[in-house]
């Protein structure tokens, strides 16, 4: 019997499919664009950072640069606000310089990193066209005139720790890990340790989460309460950790006094008339200014309810805009830099609202395509609706801002100053801190009867009070009367070589009913122990003078509607 031969294996054949090359990556043009606004904003900035202080910024510089030097928090000054603004003050001085130019070069860097991080954030929890909206009409309007936007106020710092938070929260949603709800948290905290108005944002961040995981996650009661645990550890710590230092240094009783007793009293505005008044002193020129803005993040509340979002993403635009709206309206006194809070919600209602129109038009698309009618589609693509309309938006409001934004010659920082904060010496402080600080040891102490601590930052010199602001004192609240005292008792003791005595209405805001004390003792001790040295006087018609020595005789007969008097000590008389 014959074997069979084995059988040859089938040739192969020729494999006929191409392989799979991988193609180049997409080109994130969002990014790219989004690198173009962070560039022309941060241009802007610069053109700006000499813009004199005003009182909040000088607030925060002084405080800061005790800092620096060593001094606790509510050692040698007091306020109301926590710390956190200082701190930073503090970092911008340390890396770019003890002056006023240096802390707004910080803010220029912080500003670019918060456009980038809600750039990030949002891209990650809506979609790249939506963040990058947000960010281009944030970086846009942060720096407006209107807003006093070119100034370092807390507001910003809100915006820079939440930011960074909702880049957390989106990693914690994709991720399920429980460190980056604890890291939002901490960086929530972090805002409201930059201003208290923050708690708003707190909440926002609680009622989130919880609904979050309630709805979309389908946890348990117990996993929620372990994850909204970790969340207000994260918030809690900052403040614990100021809590702890000024344990520490023996200031807490002082601390609890400005930030809790203090601030329980201080009032709200309570007529309905005047809080409308308030809100159309500030937003009429915000109005005037971006009202196409404010007509397209309107159009985002509106369509929010039929855009193609799901509803964690439209629960986290309703919420967050609610919070930002909440500390607008603190005490309800809506300040226009309080504003800035609220730009990065209506940046994101007005990438809303763009999205939905897209949405709209490509319904429109498909529908014109069913009749045959592709010819006339191609302008409904996306491609040809999102860079456009966003860089109409820019041109538009670069076109509006344009001399603020880029010609130094008529908007020079004294003129942005001036035009700000007309009728304030934000400009004259620095002419009246150089003359002190060049008739002054460094180890001289002075006063400022008023509300006008950039003279402390300026001149460089300690303060013989830790009041930086008198308002306090001439407020109908319970412990005016003790601070006026207090106030007294550290200026006489600390004998400071000179006083600065503003008789401008600013810069005190006395209230109805309010003791004087302060007013009559100060009349007293400045004739009885000083000399002045000089003026900076302010006249409606004309602006703001200053004159030393000699040239006091020439303006004598004058009558300013504001003043400042610079004093000098009379030597001690030898017994």
């Amino acid at each position: 019997m014959s074997k069979k031969k084995p059988l040859k294996p089938l040739p192969k054949k020729a494999n006929t499919t191409q392989p799979k090359v991988a193609g180049k990556p997409k080109r994130d043009y969002t990014l790219i664009f989004l690198w173009v606004i962070i560039g022309i904003v941060s241009i802007i900035r610069y053109r700006l950072i000499a813009v004199p202080f005003e009182r909040d910024e000088g607030e925060y510089g002084y405080i800061g640069n005790l800092f620096l030097h060593g001094v606790a928090p509510f050692k040698d000054a007091y306020s109301m606000k926590l710390p956190g603004t200082s701190f930073m003050y503090a970092i911008f001085m340390l890396i770019f310089g003890h002056t006023n130019s240096g802390v707004h070069l910080g803010l220029l860097f912080m500003n670019a990193a918060t456009m980038y991080f809600l750039y990030t954030a949002f891209k990650k929890i809506f979609n790249p066209f939506v963040a990058l909206v947000t960010s281009t009409i944030y970086g846009f309007m942060a720096i407006g005139l209107v807003f006093d936007a070119f100034a370092a106020h807390a507001t910003h710092f809100i915006c820079f720790y939440s930011s960074i938070g909702f880049l957390f929260l989106a990693q914690f949603m994709k991720s399920g890990k429980p460190l980056k709800v604890f890291l939002f948290g901490l960086m929530i905290g972090m805002a409201f340790i930059m201003k208290q108005q923050a708690i708003f944002l707190i909440v926002f961040g609680a009622v989130f989460l919880f609904i979050y995981l309630k709805t979309e996650k389908k946890e348990s009661l117990m996993e929620i309460i372990k994850k909204l645990a970790l969340f207000s550890a994260g918030v809690f710590a900052p403040y614990l950790l100021v809590v702890l230092i000024i344990l520490m240094s023996g200031r807490f009783s002082i601390f609890w006094l400005w930030t809790v007793q203090y601030a329980s009293k201080y009032e709200s505005v309570k007529n309905m008339d005047l809080i409308i008044a308030m809100f159309n002193i500030s937003f009429q020129p915000a109005w005037d200014s971006y009202k196409y803005l404010w007509l397209l993040s309107l159009g985002g509340l509106i369509a929010l309810y039929w855009s193609p979002f799901n509803r964690i993403q439209k629960l986290f635009a309703i919420l967050y805009f609610v919070a930002t709206a909440c500390i607008l309206s603190a005490g309800f006194y809506f300040r226009q830099h309080y504003f800035i809070a609220l730009l990065p919600a209506l940046g994101l209602m007005c990438g809303i609202f763009h999205d939905f129109i897209v949405a709209f038009t490509q319904k429109i698309d498909a529908y014109m395509r069913k009749l045959g009618l592709t010819i006339f589609t191609s302008i409904f693509k996306p491609q040809f609706l999102r860079f456009p309309f966003l860089s109409l938006v820019v041109i538009g409001t670069i076109k509006y801002n344009y001399d603020y934004f880029f010609n130094g010659k008529i908007y020079t920082p004294q003129v942005v100053c001036e035009t700000a904060y007309r009728g304030n010496p934000f400009n004259q402080a620095q002419e009246v801190a150089k003359f002190i600080k060049d008739n002054t040891k460094d180890t001289d102490k002075i006063a400022v009867l008023g509300s006008e601590p950039e003279i402390y930052f300026y001149a460089d010199r300690r303060a013989a009070t830790g009041y930086l602001y008198t308002y306090p004192l001439v407020e109908n609240q319970p412990y005016n009367q003790s601070m006026q005292d207090e106030m007294i008792r550290e200026i006489d003791k600390n004998k400071p070589a000179f006083i600065v005595f503003c008789k401008i209405q600013y810069s005190w805001l006395p209230q109805p009913g309010a003791p004087k004390t302060i007013f009559d003792w100060s009349g007293n001790y400045i004739n009885d122990h000083y000399t002045p040295v000089g003026f900076a006087d302010f006249y409606n018609d004309k602006g703001w003078f200053v004159y030393w020595y000699d040239e006091m005789v020439k303006h004598s007969a004058d009558v300013p509607n504001s003043r400042m008097a610079v004093l000098r000590r009379n030597p001690d008389k030898k017994i």
